[in-house]
C-alpha cells in the first residue's frame, strides 16, 4: 500500500487508530439510520398501495359514471356543465421533517362540491351529470392524496441509496484503506525497533570488547 503521503510515526499510528474508529462509528450510524428509513419506506409504501387501490376504483367508477352521462344525456351537455363547474382548486402544501428530509403533503379543501356549487343545479344537468362530477372530483381528492406520497416515497428511496453508498464507501475503500496503512505504519516502526535494538546491542558488544581488551592489556 502507497505511503507516500504518510510518514511512519507514532502519531500517525494513533491518528489512524482515531480515524479507524470514527469511520467505523459513522458506519453504525449509518446503517440505523439507513434501517429506520427502510421501516419508514415500507410502511408509507403499504400506505401508499392501499390509497392507490382507492384511487383506482375511484377512478373506474368516474369513467363508467361518465361514460352513462354521456350515453343518457349526450356529449355537449356533459361539456356543457363541465364548463359552468370550471374553478381553481384552493390548495396548499405543507411540510414535515423525517430523518432530515423534508417530506410534503397538500391541503385541500372543497373538492368535492355540491351541484349548486358547480353553478349547475339536478333540474339543469340531470342526475347522470350530477353523479359523474361527485365521482370525478372524489377521484381528484384521492389522486391529491397520493401524490406526494408517492414522491416522499422517491425521496425516502433516494435518501436509502445515499446512505447505502456512504457506507459501502467506508466499509470497501476508506476502512480497509486505513487498517492496511495503519498495519504498513507498525510494521515500519517494528522494524525500526528491530534495527535500534541490534544497533544498541552492538555498539554495547563493542564497548564489552573495548573494556575487555584494555583490560588484558
Amino acid at each position: 500500500m502507497s505511503m507516500d503521503n504518510v510518514a511512519p510515526t507514532r502519531m500517525q499510528l494513533l491518528a489512524h487508530k482515531a480515524s479507524i474508529k470514527f469511520a467505523a462509528d459513522g458506519v453504525q450510524l449509518l446503517e440505523g439510520k439507513r434501517e429506520a428509513l427502510l421501516k419508514e419506506l415500507i410502511e408509507r409504501a403499504k400506505e401508499l398501495r392501499n390509497l392507490r387501490n382507492q384511487l383506482h376504483k375511484l377512478g373506474r367508477g368516474a369513467m363508467s359514471a361518465l361514460a352513462i352521462a354521456r350515453a343518457v344525456r349526450g356529449t355537449p351537455e356533459v361539456l356543457s356543465a363541465g364548463v359552468a363547474g370550471r374553478r381553481e382548486l384552493q390548495l396548499s402544501v405543507k411540510t414535515e421533517k423525517v430523518w432530515g428530509l423534508s417530506l410534503g403533503a397538500i391541503e385541500r379543501q372543497n373538492i368535492v362540491r355540491s351541484a349548486g356549487e358547480r353553478g349547475t343545479g339536478l333540474v339543469d344537468v340531470g342526475s347522470q351529470i350530477v353523479e359523474a362530477s361527485d365521482s370525478s372530483e372524489r377521484m381528484v381528492e384521492q389522486l391529491l392524496v397520493c401524490a406526494p406520497k408517492e414522491s416522499n416515497l422517491l425521496i425516502i428511496g433516494e435518501e436509502v441509496r445515499k446512505v447505502s453508498r456512504r457506507i459501502n464507501a467506508l466499509n470497501e475503500y476508506l476502512l480497509p484503506k486505513l487498517r492496511g496503512e495503519m498495519r504498513t505504519i507498525a510494521r515500519v516502526l517494528d522494524e525500526r525497533e528491530r534495527e535500534e535494538t541490534f544497533r544498541l546491542k552492538r555498539i554495547k558488544k563493542k564497548k564489552a570488547d573495548a573494556k575487555s581488551a584494555e583490560g588484558a592489556a
